[in-house]
């Protein structure tokens, strides 16, 4: 029986080899925000502030002694998605890394064999290794979803997961999607997330830094709130700071396509000015 139980697990991680985070996204996903861990720890930005990164490092040091397992040097990649229907909708978060979680796998329950840690009555969240590389966690009904989308074999297609392919090769922190219809933000949200139906934004730092964003208002009446809150936005910027980035705004079809583009030299000068002002001793009282 257990050499049974072995080939068929077997063959179950060879049919899902080929999977990719985006193959486990939830059919009725609105939106998906991933982060590139890995790009962003390794980035000449993040280098720049080495002190605060080692001492992050050290911080998680307890956690991972604890779950075996070290956000900063396990985890490259991590998707986070919902069907955003609802205040407090369900959250599956797909992670990619190398992972161990084997210790606390023992007496846990499991979904078609696969360890659910932290499962039980009244668990709002459980993780699940998938494979060597892949674990997701989250809302249990999603991610036992999750588990039968990778055991089927079968990956997730759309719109949505085209465009999830595709922001994730080009930036590092990234979101795209749409806000449901009828849904309503929790109390004290911006109004400005209000006029927004439709989203799309993208960050790199790998090579200086690069922001785009696409944001889609849902009536006339919210394109004069969102105009109003960039201009406001850009004169913000330009009081602050005279010298600061130019962002390109552009306007069509109730679309605001907004860009903002800073050298690897730009950054660095201005990581080592904010360093000589703090080096500098305050000044004495008059």
């Amino acid at each position: 029986m257990k050499l049974i139980l072995t080939a068929l697990a077997a063959a179950r991680l060879l049919a899902c080899a080929d999977f990719a985070l985006p193959d486990l996204l939830p059919p009725d996903a609105k939106f998906v925000i991933g982060i590139r861990v890995r790009s962003l720890l390794e980035s000449a930005l993040v280098r720049s502030a080495g002190g605060d990164s080692n001492a992050l490092s050290d911080a998680w040091l307890k956690q991972a002694a604890l779950t075996g397992f070290d956000p900063l040097h396990d985890l490259d990649e991590a998707l986070i998605t919902s069907p955003a229907d609802r205040e407090n909708a369900p959250t599956l978060i797909l992670l990619h890394g190398r992972f161990n979680l084997q210790k606390l796998e023992a007496g846990a329950e499991r979904y078609h064999g696969v360890a659910l840690l932290g499962a039980g009555k009244g668990s709002s969240g459980v993780l699940a290794e998938l494979d060597s590389s892949t674990a997701i966690g989250g809302d249990p009904a999603l991610v036992r979803a999750a588990i039968d989308r990778y055991a089927s074999g079968v990956a997730a297609v759309g719109a949505l997961v085209a465009s999830v392919q595709s922001m994730r090769e080009r930036f590092d922190i990234w979101g795209t999607g749409e806000r449901p219809e009828g849904f309503v933000a929790p109390a004290g949200a911006s109004q400005q997330l209000d006029s927004i139906d439709r989203f799309q934004f993208g960050v790199r730092v790998t090579s200086g830094l690069e922001l785009t964003a696409e944001l889609h208002a849902r009536s006339q009446a919210d394109v004069q709130k969102l105009s109003a809150s960039l201009d406001l936005l850009r004169a913000m910027m330009k009081m602050q700071a005279p010298q600061s980035p130019k962002i390109d705004v552009q306007f069509h079809d109730s679309t605001w396509k907004i860009s903002v583009a800073v050298s690897e030299q730009e950054i660095q000068k201005a990581i080592a000015a904010q360093r000589g002002s703090l080096a500098q001793p305050p000044a004495k009282p008059t």
